[in-house]
């Protein structure tokens, strides 16, 4: 507060009193309150009653972790869940090791043959279009037969189509449900449709054009090699089949090697260089002259369930 007294005028005594209430006053008043630090209003104060009902949830959640897998090959075990991602609003493709794959899923499922919902089956194959980005659960099982599935979560994802090779884990199914494929009655009555020189033929034609006949399937190769691939003596050709296909129908199997010219020649590839007493044909794609270092595909086509005739031998004339 600030009095002024002011002199009299005119003679006559007056006492005028200002009363200031500007800054002045204010700025006396915040100087005599004491500073605090911060930390007043957490230290000792108990935390509010809805954060502590939260904190101790979070303390009994169980802690779990998803891993996606977008790899273009995938190896499945028993009870085992794959999560990975597929392109939205666009056509993806699951190539499945089951002749005739079932689908049960809780998403738009075809319920009528010929139709298609989200999910549609062409032979070994499974068609998954959604414009949704929801999750979607998806067992997949041969038909007619619920001993073996495959259980997946598709994940969309703005991303260009996928097409994705799923096999089962041999020692986890056994070896009867991981590269040996059952009898297919579709791939039976496909290669009884053509005399068989027809068959071998087109069967090896689809197969260069990466096509897969009707009824059958598709599985690869262990890297450490099959017992029973074929064997490829090529003079300056190395022939591999660890690591490729096979390509599984009712009587007919298909071997998918490759073959790499080694040498520092030009190579011709001679298919009777894997004849054996079970071998139907023997193709190459895109190459049968190989240059030094090329690479180029090879098809053996191997008779499914066949035995190796029981043979007689002749005595020799000069033998004793």
């Amino acid at each position: 507060m600030k009095v002024v007294f002011k002199p009299c005028v005119k003679g006559i005594a007056s006492v005028a009193i200002l009363i200031s209430v500007s800054g002045v006053y204010a700025q006396d008043v915040e100087n005599r309150i004491p500073v605090a630090s911060a930390s007043v209003m957490s230290d000792g104060v108990p935390p509010h009653i809805d954060r502590e009902k939260q904190g101790q949830s979070a303390r009994h959640k169980t802690s779990i972790d998803f891993t996606v897998n977008s790899a273009n090959e995938l190896v499945m075990k028993k009870g085992e869940n794959q999560i990975i991602p597929i392109a939205q609003g666009h056509l993806n493709r699951i190539i499945t090791p089951f002749a005739d794959p079932e689908i049960t899923s809780t998403s738009n499922v075809p319920v009528k043959p010929g139709e298609c919902g989200e999910f549609c089956t062409k032979s070994n194959v499974v068609y998954v279009a959604t414009d949704s980005a929801t999750p979607l659960s998806v067992f997949i099982t041969e038909k007619g037969n619920e001993a073996t599935a495959i259980s997946l979560t598709l994940m969309p994802r703005k991303i260009p189509p996928r097409e994705i090779f799923v096999k089962l884990d041999e020692k986890s199914f056994g070896s009867s449900q991981g590269f040996g494929v059952a009898a297919s009655k579709k791939a039976e009555s496909w290669e009884r449709s053509t005399p068989y020189i027809e068959t071998l033929r087109t069967l090896l034609r689809r197969i260069a054009l990466n096509d897969i006949p009707q009824g059958y399937t598709m599985s690869q190769s262990p890297k450490s090699g099959l017992k029973n691939a074929p064997n490829c003596l090529v003079p300056g050709i190395n022939v591999d089949f660890a690591g490729g296909q096979v390509i599984a129908g009712h009587s007919l199997q298909v071997f998918v090697g490759v073959a790499q010219n080694t040498s520092g020649e030009v190579l011709e590839f001679y298919e009777s260089a894997c004849g054996s007493w079970d071998v139907a044909a023997v193709t190459t794609w895109p190459h049968k002259v190989l240059e030094p270092g090329q690479k180029t595909e090879v098809y053996v086509v191997v008779k499914q369930g066949a035995t190796q005739p029981a043979r007689s031998q002749r005595p020799s004339l000069i033998s004793n």
